[in-house]
């Protein structure tokens, strides 16, 4: 039953994260740089409906229930599984996840907070340092968005290699 559970949460909340951020840097953000100034209304609505913190709580959900998979999986032999190319799969899409995660928590979420909050201050002088924030979230959202869907690629054929 524990395993059920976990599967379900993993698979759930992977497909959140991975859809959030897919959705996020290859729509939402070039939409965001086609309006310009206007973008920090938007931002603020979203703000407000706490899309930051439901990814970043799906994206934890995720992780923490694929290491709890995998060590079940391993039966408390990591090394052999990894012999396994399904293991190997997991084991390779689990990096990318996590190398995501880092990247999101540390360089793309900061960013993006930030120019969220310049955004709301709404001063004129602010603009450039929104555009330079929003550039660099975007550049490494899409390294991010990658690992994400090469994380997702991965583990949906590891059981079938």
């Amino acid at each position: 039953m524990l395993t059920l559970v976990l599967r379900f949460t993993h698979v759930f909340f992977a497909a959140l994260w991975v859809g959030m951020m897919a959705y996020q840097t290859f729509f939402l953000m070039p939409v965001l740089g086609e309006v310009g100034a206007d973008s920090g209304k938007l931002m603020a609505a979203l703000m407000r409906r706490k899309i930051p913190q439901a990814m970043l709580g799906a994206a934890i959900l995720a992780i923490v229930s694929g290491i709890w998979l995998f060590q079940r999986m391993a039966g408390g032999n990591a090394g052999a599984l990894m012999q396994t190319a399904m293991g190997k799969g997991f084991a390779f899409g689990g990096a990318a996840a996590l190398l995501a995660f880092l990247l999101g928590v540390t360089v793309v979420r900061p960013a993006m907070m930030k120019a969220a909050r310049l955004g709301q201050s709404g001063g004129p002088a602010t603009g450039p340092e929104i555009q330079r924030l929003r550039a660099r979230g975007a550049t490494y959202g899409y390294v991010v968005a990658f690992l994400l869907l090469f994380a997702l690629a991965a583990m949906a054929v590891a059981r079938y290699l």
